[in-house]
């Protein structure tokens, strides 16, 4: 009979799980008073949701959610929760209902609900707001120069090298001659590039770059070579021409980041191969080039910022690995909109976090290929108020939140390519996005030169800021796809206000000396409605 009961336990906790998924408000028959309670609440708030009153169904699902938690029944409460947060959604109270569903995911973990809660932990990831604030400091030339040791082959001690693919541009570059891409490419943007991507065909010999590897020695630029094996893995072999490559390399006089088999962890490479093949081959190919080409050569490992499920089974180890790089590119996609209203919510920057936190402790990072593309392929809609948007936040957010970061390459080609969607990152065939691009990389944080530097640098507002008259940026992320606007605010009263990424200006901090302070990130959408209120406590000394 003990067995018999537990089954009815079981099947009734199911089948009322079963009814909450699908929003019916049928529930088993309670077996104590309490229980009885309970389930009149959730069904009040079923009844206040369905007429449109969602405040008053919010506390009542709240209340639910609490005595359900407070009785161990998790499952059920992080149901309570998640309808909270979808009537939060229809208040449009989104930081309440990411906060809403917060809870719902960490009950679901509590019952071994794996995949429902990081499902739902992704949800509120995708709408959550938050603020990060930095101010501009100078480092001491002893500072930059204690940086200086250690470094990887190329790495500037502080600072992003500024890089591009543009091959492809015919407005930058013709193969018959007349335009070459490490001339036209800095009319364009405005500023000298350290570095050009070049994709190179292993098995081919050096030679076939000769007129790249010549106008990067006249222009004073390194090559990203992208060695792609088209063969496949089982071509790469400890013979005599990956010996002649690495000698030719160490021959041609020009810094080289050696971009080996990328994104090895997509399904779209023609080297696609185990994790084990993988680590092998790159290991090989990097033990001959520390060898042959020691002093000019350094052995980028490259995998797609997505997938990321894979990312560190194709590791090959730190003393095979120089850099670690990634492709971090974004389409407009309404599809993922987790609100369902037809927008790209996601961030561009944001697609760097599993790499950069898995690796920026160990190896300097580059943004090896990447960019945002223009146009909305699907429906060849013109998306360049989006694309530009992320476009600057990615070049004002890299040198304060990821200073591990140290070089970007902008993929500078519209191309229809071999997927079913077609590309769009030229930026010479588009006036917003070129705009964009001359203004954000005129940071001097970003440079022009391998071997060059800069003592620019940002410290995060945290536990403390200085009593002195700042420069204050922001990093902020919000539901919303754009923002328009970032107003700043200490005891109430605006201290600054700013209208493009990366929100700065200037804020007094000389009058709260000793103080603990609150500072109020007010962030609007283009239209100015106020989007979120991010609060950052710090103590002034």
């Amino acid at each position: 009979m003990k067995g018999i009961r537990g089954g009815i336990r079981r099947f009734s906790a199911l089948a009322l799980a079963a009814a909450l998924l699908v929003g019916t408000v049928a529930v088993p028959a309670p077996r104590t008073a309490s229980a009885a309670s309970v389930w009149n609440v959730y069904n009040e708030a079923m009844r206040l949701d369905a007429q449109g009153k969602y405040t008053q169904a919010i506390a009542k699902y709240e209340q639910a959610g609490r005595t359900m938690a407070a009785s161990a029944d998790y499952g059920n409460a992080g149901r309570m929760y998640r309808k909270a947060g979808e009537a939060y959604v229809k208040l449009n109270q989104y930081d309440k209902a990411v906060s809403s569903w917060d809870l719902e995911s960490a009950y679901y973990a509590r019952v071994h609900l794996t995949q429902d809660s990081i499902a739902v932990k992704r949800k509120a990831d995708a709408l959550r707001s938050s603020a990060e604030l930095y101010y501009e400091t100078g480092l001491s030339a002893q500072t930059l120069a204690n940086r200086s040791r250690g470094l990887a082959p190329l790495e500037p001690a502080n600072g992003i090298l500024l890089g591009a693919y543009a091959e492809q541009d015919a407005k930058v570059h013709q193969s018959s001659g007349g335009k070459f891409y490490t001339e036209e490419f800095p009319k364009l943007t405005g500023r000298k590039h350290a570095g050009y991507l070049l994709y190179f065909t292993y098995g081919t010999r050096l030679s076939t770059i000769q007129s790249h590897i010549n106008k990067a020695k006249a222009n004073g630029t390194a090559i990203e070579l992208g060695v792609q094996p088209l063969g496949g893995m089982s071509e790469v072999q400890d013979n005599a021409y990956l010996h002649q490559l690495a000698k030719d390399a160490a021959a041609s006089g020009v810094p080289i980041f050696l971009r080996f088999a990328n994104e090895m962890n997509g399904n779209w490479t023609p080297w696609k191969s185990t994790p084990q093949t993988y680590i092998e081959k790159f290991r090989l190919v990097a033990n001959v080039f520390h060898k042959e080409a020691p002093d000019n050569v350094a052995m980028v490992w490259a995998p797609g910022a997505e997938p990321i499920d894979t990312i560190q089974d194709y590791y090959p180890g730190d003393a095979y690995v120089d850099w670690v790089g990634a492709s971090l590119y974004s389409i407009y996609n309404p599809s993922a909109d987790p609100l369902k209203q037809g927008m790209d919510r996601s961030s561009h920057v944001a697609k760097l976090d599993t790499i950069y936190n898995l690796y920026a402790n160990r190896k300097p990072i580059m943004i090896a290929e990447g960019a945002v593309s223009y146009m909305y392929p699907e429906k060849m809609r013109d998306v360049s108020d989006w694309s530009v948007y992320q476009t600057q936040q990615l070049y004002a957010t890299l040198p304060m939140k990821y200073p591990k970061v140290k070089a970007a390459f902008w993929f500078d080609v519209d191309t229809q390519g071999t997927t079913d969607r077609v590309k769009y990152y030229g930026l010479s065939n588009n006036a917003k996005m070129l705009t964009a691009y001359q203004k954000a990389i005129l940071n001097p944080y970003y440079l022009s030169d391998i071997g060059s530097g800069t003592s620019l640098s940002y410290n995060r507002i945290g536990a403390a800021v200085p009593a002195q008259k700042l420069k204050v940026s922001a990093y902020v992320k919000t539901w919303s796809p754009t923002l328009g606007k970032v107003i700043y605010r200490i005891g109430g009263k605006t201290v600054g206000m700013t209208v493009t990424p990366p929100w700065s200006t200037q804020i007094d901090f000389t009058p709260y000396k000793g103080k603990m302070v609150s500072i109020e990130v007010l962030a609007y959408d283009r239209q100015g409605k106020l989007v979120t209120t991010q609060t950052i406590k710090t103590k002034v000394q």
